[in-house]
């Protein structure tokens, strides 16, 4: 007996069905009969990705010398800085500047970027035909931070807590550098508040993430900008500033009754460790050991530290002065004289008859003439006469106009119960918080 076989065209059949299941699973994918009844297979396109280099500007080299740590060609480097010329100067970059070199799958240099602010890029792009360069700014957003401490060894100490203190310290100490000597006043409970901006990075431009050096990320901080209003509760002294801004954009820190907070003279011409003699009829001199008048104040600094000019003025002499070494003596209006003594040195460009201007530095702290150590010796004089700059009555600037009164009355309304909301409890108290930004201006 013979055995059943199907006819001929039913093996046919199977016989392709068999090799579309096996096609289809050798492939990994689904069976798709084409119009012909035999499966189609799409194999996946691969796309070489762009190459990506990055370097960052090395302290003492040059643009072009990280232009071709990145593979850019002598004349690519010479074609990149010219474009970026019309945006920055290449020769002023600090070091730290971030750049991107991006290179087609064949090679083909297609653009840099280079990150000269953390806020601004510079794109220079590469086509056939042309090379341009173009500004990129990515948006900074400001944002109102509030934060403050009590005093129990010095406004740094009270301060130290927020993020941002090594900014925001000698910011603070710059607002109230006319009212309060912070090297010397501050007692233990002693109240400090201030409401600062926070600048933060917004989204960046859609064509940047392919092109930038260290990538900047949304809400990235940047530091702050402006002390908007502050206050300082002490033993010794007390102020209160805002911010109010001026014709053309200026401006300057007032009191609550519009006097500027800006003084003729500085309370002190330096950051010293300590006053090592103030103002006397009758000290005993340690070199001579005799009795003698001390018409001025010593304060004790390390060698070097930079000594600034209290008040605008005119240099009526800067050179030997005897027992005082090197010496500069400063002509203020209003009839002021101040003397600074002891210097080992004078700053570029002082000289008799110069013109300096409030904290410009005209020299350094020394030793010289008779003295027993690093010091500065200062002394105020007032239509020739020697006057206490510890107790001397600061004489303001010009008050705040009456047209920008109102200015003030917005400052104040606004600060005063965001200063009041900081409520320090005791020494080393940390606190911080964030004033929604409908809240931020000045």
């Amino acid at each position: 007996m013979r055995p059943f076989l199907p006819p001929r065209s039913i093996l046919a059949g199977s016989s392709l069905s068999i090799v579309a299941v096996v096609l289809a699973c050798t492939a990994g994918g689904r069976v798709q009969p084409d119009q012909a009844g035999v499966a189609a297979v799409a194999a996946p396109v691969m796309i070489p990705p762009d190459r990506i280099e990055r370097a960052t500007l090395e302290p003492g080299h040059t643009l072009a010398e990280a232009l071709a740590s990145v593979g850019l060609e002598p004349a690519q480097r010479v074609a990149a800085v010219t474009a970026l010329r019309s945006a920055l100067d290449p020769r002023r970059l600090p070091a730290g500047t971030g750049l991107t070199a991006r290179f087609s799958p064949s090679g083909r240099l297609e653009g840099i970027a280079v990150r000269g602010e953390e806020d601004r890029f510079v794109r220079v792009t590469f086509s056939d035909d042309r090379i341009e360069a173009a500004v990129r700014d990515v948006p900074i957003e400001t944002e109102i931070v509030t934060t403050g401490g009590i005093v129990a060894t010095s406004v740094a100490q009270a301060l130290e807590h927020d993020p941002e203190a090594t900014a925001l310290v000698p910011a603070y100490a710059d607002i109230f550098q006319w009212d309060v000597d912070l090297l010397v006043e501050p007692r233990p409970g002693d109240v400090v508040r201030v409401a600062y901006e926070r600048r933060v990075l917004g989204a960046p431009p859609v064509d940047l993430p392919s092109l930038r050096g260290d990538a900047p990320k949304q809400g990235a901080e940047i530091g702050i900008g402006r002390i908007v209003a502050a206050s300082y509760e002490g033993a010794l002294a007390r102020s209160t500033a805002y911010w109010v801004e001026t014709a053309g954009g200026d401006g300057g820190y007032y009191g609550p009754d519009g006097t500027p907070l800006r003084k003729t003279f500085l309370k002190s011409p330096l950051n010293y460790r300590r006053i090592s003699s103030r103002f006397s009829q009758a000290r005993r001199n340690p070199v001579t050991r005799r009795v003698v008048p001390h018409h001025g104040v010593d304060f004790a600094a390390d060698a070097g530290t930079p000594v600034v000019a209290a008040a605008d003025g005119r240099v009526i002499a800067a050179g030997w002065a005897g027992p005082l070494g090197r010496c500069i003596k400063v002509r203020h209006g209003g009839g002021y004289v101040t003397v600074y003594g002891h210097l080992s040195g004078f700053a570029r460009g002082v000289r008799t008859g110069a013109n300096v201007r409030q904290n410009e530095v005209i020299g350094f702290v020394g030793a010289t003439g008779r003295a027993t150590g690093p010091h500065l010796h200062f002394t105020m004089l007032h239509d020739g006469r020697a006057i206490d700059p510890l107790k001397f009555r600061n004489p303001p600037v010009e008050s705040l106009p009456a047209a920008l009164r109102p200015r003030l009355e917005n400052a104040r309304a606004r600060w005063d119960p965001v200063l009041t909301a900081v409520h320090p409890a005791e020494p080393g108290w940390e606190m911080a918080g964030t004033v929604p930004a409908t809240d931020a201006g000045g």
